[in-house]
């Protein structure tokens, strides 16, 4: 069995005790600062246990106390991270640090190089890896900018995200574990002995910690036949796809004049004709027939609401004269992107919304992005392929570990007062999957001004979707939650789940942006794609990509490792975990946004996409929250 370095730098000693100061937790005690609360043994029987409050320091009616740290693993760390920075403050640092709270923990950020336009960070945070029954410190890196200057290629390289020659940093993980090695050789010295209270010292190991890596299986992909491949790109050509569209379907480029040279680009790089090596047109690809015969031009003659609703009607009536033909809209428009998926103007939004609202699909082309020299030539394959998604095409879907299993993919966009930054409008919605990545639909699940409201829809609503009959085949239920999600949100979750008793539910949290990382030793540093660790009982971290066998080359950069979280909301025991991890893999190959699009799980991603999307609506007058309600992926 493999091992693999995760970024966590080991404390050498294992049940180390420490000296605190506590009192019994009373009701009428009010919350005071550097007072923290912890459930703790009463005498020596250490399940006998009631609420504390725990002071580092001596304070009247405080009673000295000797925890252990299997006692309370947050009070640990919490020991841990405040001796550490003392023994910093007193000893003194070669780099300049501070603590911060981030991912709802405190850490220490040492300022390791200053540039200008931001600092890159590395950070120290304690942590407790349950599987190996260990202590430490998470090592991390990251860049922050500078809040005055804009997002650009310099802020990306030195956040690792490209390489210094501006291209996508295949390096990442090495050029990552350098910069961690160099912060170890400027300040080991300094940490590797933290001074506890007791007169005793804890020693912080150097090495990374290391645990054994576990396979999952390879995504693998359905075709036309149910013909199968490992790439959805080879397999969509040798094949075709799942399920063709079963009506003819007619473009209507919409631009302005001065785009009518880049449109005809455009148009002959879908039939295939401009770069058949990269893309051999939509007919031989989906199935899908386009000419000079079924395109259409409409003209931008203004960018008004006025204006832009003209083309809406004008897009609805050809649909209306053609019941028996399926309408896309091709917009074309020049829109500066500095931030991926910041993806479209204003302009486009109000298109959008106003053709889902007209149950029409809409495919924007950025001119900024895709008019650069051999920009169409790679990018048309990804356009064609939200296209026919769009238009109700399946291009494939993937092997599901579970069958008759619904996914449900739960996220929210709430609204907040921009001068008080409270909560004004609480938003709510689900993306339908099945396991093999197949979508359903996209349903709203609250939409309140108030949170007990919100609540109560959000509970009441999800047990609608769970009875509606188009459920009925489905055996297992499984959500995945974001990150952000909030406990009441998730107790909501919970309640609804307790009124449905003919399925079986598991509710897994999916954080992408996570503290996690770790490290293989073959000689890129790149574990393999589909490895997964497991750190505690119900916690694991997965990566989505990586090595492939038999091709161990890297070539772009790749994303950070996901971790996952099984939630027992129902009390469920004796399911496998590790069928749920493979789903949750498998959907990262179920996006039908691109053919090389995000590896992230769809029931995430396209909930990330949709927050987005509403959030540009809610500035549109008379936007209307149900309406993005829909069973196509308008949002692709």
């Amino acid at each position: 069995m493999a091992n693999i370095r995760l970024n966590i730098l080991p404390v050498s000693e294992t049940n180390f005790s420490f000296k605190v100061f506590r009192k019994l937790k009373q009701e009428d005690d009010t919350k005071e600062d550097k007072i923290y609360q912890y459930q703790l043994p009463i005498a020596e029987d250490l399940k006998d246990r009631k609420p504390f409050l725990v002071s580092f320091e001596p304070k009247e009616n405080f009673v000295e106390y000797v925890a252990y740290a299997n006692y309370a693993i947050g009070l640990t760390k919490r020991f841990l991270l405040n001796q550490l920075f003392d023994t910093l403050t007193t000893n003194g640092c070669t780099l300049p640090f501070e603590t911060k709270r981030r991912f709802a923990e405190e850490q220490i950020e040492f300022t390791l190089h200053e540039f200008q336009q931001g600092k890159q960070i590395i950070s120290l945070s304690p942590f407790y890896l349950e599987e190996l029954k260990q202590f430490g410190f998470i090592i991390d890196f990251r860049f922050s900018k500078n809040k005055d200057l804009p997002f650009n290629k310099e802020v990306q390289v030195f956040s690792l995200s490209l390489d210094r020659q501006g291209r996508s940093n295949k390096n990442y993980y090495s050029d990552k574990f350098k910069l961690i090695n160099s912060f170890l050789d400027k300040v080991y010295n300094e940490i590797q002995a933290i001074n506890q209270n007791n007169g005793n010292t804890i020693h912080i190991e150097r090495g990374l910690i290391e645990t054994p890596i576990f396979q999952l299986n390879k995504k693998e992909y359905i075709f036309s036949n149910k013909s199968t491949a490992n790439s959805q790109f080879q397999g969509i050509r040798n094949y075709g796809p799942l399920q063709k569209i079963d009506k003819e379907v007619i473009f209507a480029f919409i631009f302005e004049e001065r785009f009518k040279s880049f449109a005809n680009e455009l148009f002959l790089s879908l039939t295939g004709k401009s770069n058949p090596g990269t893309f051999p047109g939509f007919e031989q690809m989906f199935g899908v027939k386009i000419s000079t015969n079924n395109v259409k031009k409409i003209s931008i003659e203004g960018f008004s609401n006025e204006e832009l609703l003209k083309i809406v009607d004008t897009v609805k009536t050809l649909q209306d004269s053609e019941p028996n033909k399926k309408i896309i809209g091709i917009y074309i428009e020049d829109y500066a992107i500095d931030v991926e998926d910041n993806a479209a103007s204003n302009h486009y939004y109000y298109l959008k919304y106003n053709f889902i609202k007209n149950n029409l699909a809409l495919q924007v082309v950025n001119y900024r992005k895709l008019g650069e020299r051999n920009s169409l030539k790679w990018s048309t394959s990804n356009v064609a392929l939200a296209m026919f998604a769009k238009m109700g095409g399946i291009p494939w879907v993937v092997k599901p570990s579970n069958n008759n299993c619904l996914i449900l993919g739960v996220g929210s966009s709430h609204k907040r007062d921009f001068e008080t930054g409270l909560i004004t409008k609480y938003f709510a919605y689900t993306v339908c999957l099945d396991s093999s990545g197949l979508y359903k639909t996209l349903e709203v699940l609250a939409d309140e001004t108030t949170e007990a409201n919100y609540l109560e829809n959000l509970k009441n609503n999800l047990v609608k979707i769970l009875n509606d009959g188009r459920m009925e085949n489905y055996k297992t239920c499984v959500l995945h939650l974001p990150f952000k999600i909030k406990h009441k949100e998730i107790s909501a979750i919970s309640e609804a789940i307790q009124q449905i008793n003919n399925i079986d539910f598991v509710a897994i949290k999916v954080n992408l942006d996570n503290k996690y990382f770790g490290y293989s030793f073959h000689n890129t540093l790149v574990p393999y794609e589909s490895s997964f660790v497991k750190l505690s009982r119900s916690e694991y971290l997965v990566w989505f990509e990586g090595l492939l066998y038999g091709k161990e080359v890297v070539d772009k950069r790749l994303s950070n490792p996901v971790h996952i979280q099984f939630l027992n909301l129902d009390n469920s025991k004796g399911f496998d975990e590790r069928k749920y991890l493979q789903d949750v893999l498998n959907l990262s190959g179920a996006n039908w946004r691109g053919f090389n699009a995000k590896s992230i799980p769809i029931s995430i991603y396209y909930s990330q996409i949709i927050a987005k999307y509403t959030e540009a609506f809610e500035m549109i007058d008379g936007y209307e929250e149900n309406s993005i309600s829909n069973d196509k992926p308008w949002f692709l």
